[in-house]
């Protein structure tokens, strides 16, 4: 390849045969496979974590351990109904509470598996828990509310 990249001059100096743009070319080559290798880094270290959401068609709960932190965690719950939404958070204890973030919730497979990237400090104590409760959304303005 240097071969054909380089010209011996008659001073015994190389001259790109390329110009300019051949080094551009090559030198966007090299940031593209480093912006690439960060990125397989950077997946292969974000593993997902499925966990059952128990409970029945109008409500179920998720609970999480914390003990040890987490950094940017993807969780993957899988809901016992389509028609679910996330109504409340509760930790155990309660000195934890602002210890861990939650973030990127979202909702796929139509509704039937709530994704989120879980946080949290390593300092956590053993017995540590986060539950997500997930509930039909109550509807407004509909008499007894």
């Amino acid at each position: 390849m240097t071969a054909q990249l380089f010209a011996a001059r008659p001073e015994g100096r190389l001259r790109s045969r390329g110009g300019a743009g051949a080094s551009r070319r090559l030198a966007a080559a090299v940031l593209a496979t480093g912006a690439l290798a960060a990125i397989a880094a950077t997946g292969a270290s974000a593993k997902t974590v499925t966990i059952k959401c128990r409970g029945g068609g109008s409500s179920c709960s998720a609970t999480i351990g914390l003990v040890g932190g987490a950094s940017n965690k993807k969780l993957r719950i899988e809901l016992s109904d389509t028609n679910l939404k996330l109504v409340g958070r509760s930790v155990k204890p309660k000195e934890v509470k602002g210890a861990y973030s939650l973030s990127k919730g979202s909702y796929s497979l139509g509704g039937s598996v709530y994704n989120v990237t879980l946080n949290a400090v390593q300092s956590i104590p053993k017995g540590a828990t986060l539950t997500l409760r997930f509930a039909v959304p109550q509807k407004r303005g509909t008499p007894g509310q």
